[in-house]
């Protein structure tokens, strides 16, 4: 069995599958996770390049349903998770470090609760649109509305 920190890189990595799928960054990730789990067999690598190519495909078709989304993590999950706990610990290691640094540019930014507040992992972009609220820190009350009109006695 994976320690924990492995099983939330397998994660991490279906993730980013993913998400990258039909944006610009699919040539390069995708062709970085295919030499991942080639390990230096070209074959093996266009192999896996043909699986990940499969998986943009069935995204495009699916047109955003969370159900083939969440499916596609998971098998994506699920391999790069097998080929970890496949290898010998020192390559085990060395693999999850490669893994970590090719993944690093398309991480998702994580949080989890800590109190009363949030603990973010990664950047974080706090924006607010359509008369909302957005906050980093808030404390008090909050208030959607026009603006008062300035009292010209006050200067």
């Amino acid at each position: 069995m994976l320690p924990e920190v492995l099983v939330g890189l397998a994660a991490s990595g279906g993730t980013a599958v993913v998400q990258a799928a039909g944006t610009d960054a699919w040539d390069q990730l995708s062709r970085r996770v295919a030499q991942w789990f080639g390990r230096g067999h070209t074959g093996l690598a266009e192999a896996e390049l043909e699986r990940l190519n499969g998986t943009a495909g069935e995204l495009r078709a699916a047109d955003g349903s969370a159900q083939v989304r969440a499916d596609q993590e998971s098998l994506w999950r699920d391999r790069i998770a097998a080929v970890l706990e496949g290898l010998e610990s020192d390559e085990q290691e060395r693999a999850a470090a490669e893994l970590w640094r090719l993944l690093a540019p398309y991480a998702v930014p994580r949080a989890r609760a800590n109190g009363a507040g949030v603990v973010v992992e990664q950047d974080i972009t706090v924006r607010a649109d359509n008369q909302s609220i957005a906050a980093y820190n808030m404390f008090g009350g909050a208030h959607i509305g026009l603006p008062t009109t300035r009292d010209p006695s006050h200067g």
